[in-house]
């Protein structure tokens, strides 16, 4: 009897936050311009997660980047956008990113090469605001990955919250929707930034 108690508590309290998630914002969630209807509508096509990845790369250039700035990449197929991916620039030819097995990282740029599409912004915010919010980001290091990491919270992350939160902090928030999540398509199209570089075909 425990053990049947075991196996059914953990699916029927996920179930029952679920619900109380819908009920409290289910304005938001049934939003057709939001990031759960986006999700929904990809599941129902088939595409779920970052995309497909490909072996086409791209050759952009990242010369003349500044601390703060946000690298976009892009996989066909996204669930949740155009964009798979989302990173930000922190100097030394690194960047800041988060990925499932790795949590919270450092890497190399170069590594954006291999995505098919790719989009370089530039947040329009004098350059003590942005290191600022390079600087948040670091202390996040190695922190905990979770692909669907809701906005409130700062004990687990993904690749576009992570950049959300180290602004916002600094009083420059990207999400203009007050959505449950932050997709990487935000950034792209937030009054705050400018295109500097686009590269690449899908």
């Amino acid at each position: 009897m425990k053990q049947a108690f075991n196996i059914w508590i953990f699916p029927l309290l996920t179930l029952l936050a679920g619900l109380a998630i819908f009920i409290n914002h289910q304005e938001i969630i049934t939003s057709a311009h939001g990031a759960t209807s986006t999700y929904i509508n990809s599941a129902r096509s088939g595409n779920i997660g970052y995309g497909n990845p490909q072996q086409a790369h791209n050759s952009i250039s990242f010369e003349g980047l500044e601390p703060g700035d946000i690298i976009l990449g892009a996989y066909p197929d996204c669930a949740y956008g155009y964009y798979s991916h989302a990173a930000m620039y922190v100097g030394s030819g690194q960047i800041i990113e988060g990925y499932a097995d790795l949590g919270i990282t450092l890497q190399p740029v170069d590594h954006f090469r291999e995505y098919p599409q790719i989009c370089i912004l530039r947040v329009e915010a004098d350059k003590a605001l942005k290191q600022a919010a390079v600087d948040y980001a670091l202390r996040q290091l190695d922190e905990v990955f979770y692909p669907v990491a809701f906005k409130s919270g700062d004990r687990s992350w993904n690749c576009s919250k992570i950049m959300w939160k180290a602004y916002q902090t600094q009083g420059l928030d990207f999400d203009t929707t007050g959505d449950l999540w932050v997709p990487p398509d935000i950034f792209y199209h937030s009054p705050y930034v400018s295109v500097i570089r686009e590269g690449g075909q899908l």
